[in-house]
């Protein structure tokens, strides 16, 4: 019998200080994300799972986009990173050497799992993985099915999909690359994807993975 995994990690793909929620009583409108944008972050995750060395040609691309610590993409803010190019040269030689996976399944009922958590952020503006009700992602997951295995990552600040994924797999400043470990995990078979506006961090993108008992 396989035993539970509860691994969580959350990224903020922008540089900078924690989050705060807004000032109590100020109401923050925001543009929802792309409704087709969870199907893309998973599309991008199966693409890096079954084909690493493939991906890690993204991963070059956006490693010309460095100059020191600094990610400057043409008309867009310039990021602050915490260890510069190197952490990406580390992705990429990972990626190269990284054994290919079998795709995950989406699952509707993780999807809702994850929906619940990325709605709570955007209306508290909080970060991380413990909800307002102070339930954690196996307790989300658990209000619709059981598994064998689960994890989360999520991400905030972007409303790309290829960028949510390279970001979880570089890991920038994070000990153990826990975001990209889970990404890469064997154990997992189900993935479930939530977006939403986020009133300090523009996006929060929840991704839940499980394995079915």
């Amino acid at each position: 019998m396989m035993r539970t995994l509860a691994l969580t990690v959350a990224a903020l793909l922008l540089a900078g200080a924690s989050a705060a929620p807004p000032p109590a009583g100020r109401q923050v409108f925001l543009p929802a994300p792309d409704a087709a944008l969870p199907a893309r972050i998973v599309d991008e995750v199966n693409a890096a799972r079954t084909d690493p060395a493939g991906y890690a040609r993204k991963a070059r691309t956006l490693r010309n986009l460095f100059v020191g610590d600094r990610f400057e993409r043409p008309g867009e803010t310039v990021v602050v990173t915490r260890e510069g190019a190197a952490a990406v040269d580390e992705a990429i030689a990972f990626l190269e050497q990284q054994a290919p996976l079998p795709a995950l399944r989406a699952s509707p009922l993780i999807d809702r799992a994850t929906a619940d958590h990325a709605a709570d952020q955007s209306r508290t503006g909080a970060t991380g993985h413990i909800g307002s009700d102070g339930s954690g992602p196996a307790d989300r997951m658990r209000r619709y099915a059981r598994w064998t295995a689960t994890g989360e990552v999520i991400a905030y600040g972007s409303d790309r999909a290829e960028d949510v994924v390279l970001q979880l797999i570089i890991d920038d400043g994070v000990p153990g690359r826990g975001h990209r470990r889970i990404l890469f995990n064997p154990a997992y078979t189900l993935i479930g994807t939530a977006c939403a506006p986020h009133p300090v961090w523009r996006t929060v993108c929840v991704l839940d993975f499980a394995r079915a008992r």
